[in-house]
C-alpha cells in the first residue's frame, strides 16, 4: 500500500474523530490529537511520539529542526523506542547479545536495536474523555536473522493534562528471550544552563564517559558538560526544574527502574546526524529504562508492561 492508500485508510477509521488529523511529513504519517487539556504528534514509523503540549503552554518534547522524515531513519526527538538492546549491543548484558546468531567483530549491529525505523499499526484512537485522548500502536516481529524470537510490541499513548506512555512486550514465540529497552525521552529545554535535574541525589550511576566507573550523585544535577549516566534501581519521580522557562517537568517511571541522563555538550553536538551544532542548548534526555541487571527475560507467552509518565508544575 503507498503512502496515498495509507492516509486514505487512516482518514476513513480515524478522520471523524475530534481532534484527530493523519499528517503526511515528507516520507512518514503522524498521527495528530488535540483535546482541550493538550496536543501531540505520533509517527507510525518507530510509534515515535514527537510532540506534547498542553495548551496554551510550551512543548514538553524537544525535536530536532533537522529531521529530514525518511523512511527507514529515526527522528532525532521526542521519545524514541529503544528495543531489544539499548545503545551498543557490546554494552549489553550477555543474556541480551549472545542472542543474536551472527555477532561477530564485523557485523554491524544498529545501537538501541531496531524498532525505532519499523512502521507500527495503528490499533486505535479513542476520545476517553475531552482532557485526554489515546491511542494504541503495535509491531509484530517475526523471527529474523538479526533477532530469531517472534515477539509482539504494542505502545498505549494517553495525551491529555499528562502524558502517560506504556510499552508491553510479549513473547509470542517458543523460546525463552532476554532484552534491554529504553523510552529515551528528549526533554524541551528553556536553556541548558538555567536547569538542574532533582530526585537522583544518593544514587550510584555508571559514567559511560569514564570507562563506566561507578559513583554516586550528591547533589541535583547541573547540566554544563557532556553528560552519560545510567542510574540503577531508581524508585522516586525524577524533576527538571527549567528557571528559565519557570517549570518544573516531573517523570514518573512505571516498572523501569533505570534512568539514563544524556546531553551531548558542545562538541559530540557536531558529530550527530540531524542535529544542529547548538542544538545541546534546548534539550537534555532522561530515558526510563530496564538495562543491565535489570534486563527482562520472557518465557513463551509472558508478557511485561512499563512505561514513563510527564507531568508539568
Amino acid at each position: 500500500m503507498n503512502l496515498g492508500d495509507k492516509i486514505q485508510a487512516l482518514y476513513a477509521k480515524y478522520g471523524s474523530l475530534k481532534g484527530v488529523t493523519v499528517e503526511l511529513y515528507k516520507q512518514l504519517i503522524a498521527i495528530s490529537v488535540k483535546n482541550e487539556a493538550a496536543s501531540a504528534t505520533i509517527f507510525l514509523q518507530g510509534a515515535q511520539v514527537a510532540e506534547y503540549k498542553r495548551i496554551g503552554e510550551r512543548p514538553v518534547l524537544w525535536l530536532s529542526e533537522s529531521c529530514d522524515y525518511k523512511a527507514g531513519k529515526s527522528l532525532r526527538g521526542g521519545i524514541p523506542i529503544c528495543w531489544p538492546w539499548f545503545g551498543d549491543i557490546e554494552r549489553n548484558p550477555d543474556v541480551v547479545k549472545h542472542q543474536i546468531p551472527q555477532l561477530t567483530s564485523e557485523t554491524s549491529i544498529p545501537a538501541h536495536g531496531f524498532v525505532r525505523d519499523q512502521e507500527w499499526a495503528l490499533d486505535s484512537v479513542e476520545l476517553i474523555d475531552s482532557e485526554t485522548t489515546q491511542l494504541v500502536l503495535s509491531l509484530e516481529i517475526d523471527a529474523s536473522e538479526l533477532w530469531p524470537y517472534p515477539s509482539l510490541l504494542k505502545l498505549t499513548v494517553s495525551v491529555g493534562v499528562e502524558l502517560d506512555i506504556k510499552l508491553s512486550v510479549t513473547n509470542t514465540g517458543s523460546e525463552t528471550f532476554c532484552f534491554s529497552s529504553a523510552l529515551h525521552t528528549y526533554l524541551n529545554l528553556g536553556t541548558v544552563e538555567s536547569c538542574e535535574v532533582l530526585g537522583l541525589e544518593g544514587y550510584e550511576y555508571f559514567d559511560t564517559l569514564d570507562d563506566w566507573r561507578v559513583r554516586k550523585s550528591n547533589r541535583p544535577i547541573a547540566i554544563y558538560k557532556e553528560l552519560d549516566q545510567i542510574y540503577s534501581n531508581v524508585v522516586s519521580p525524577v524533576q527538571l526544574k527549567d528557571k528559565q522557562f519557570n517549570r518544573a517537568i516531573t517523570v514518573t517511571a512505571s516498572n523501569a527502574p533505570d534512568l539514563v541522563v544524556w546531553n551531548p555538550w558542545i562538541d559530540k553536538s557536531k558529530r550527530l546526524s540531524h542535529f544542529d551544532d547548538d542544538a545541546y542548548k534546548q534539550m537534555i534526555c532522561l530515558e526510563t529504562a530496564r538495562l543491565l541487571d535489570n534486563a527482562e527475560s520472557l518465557s513463551t507467552g509472558s508478557s511485561i508492561v512499563f512505561g514513563v509518565k510527564l507531568s508539568v508544575n
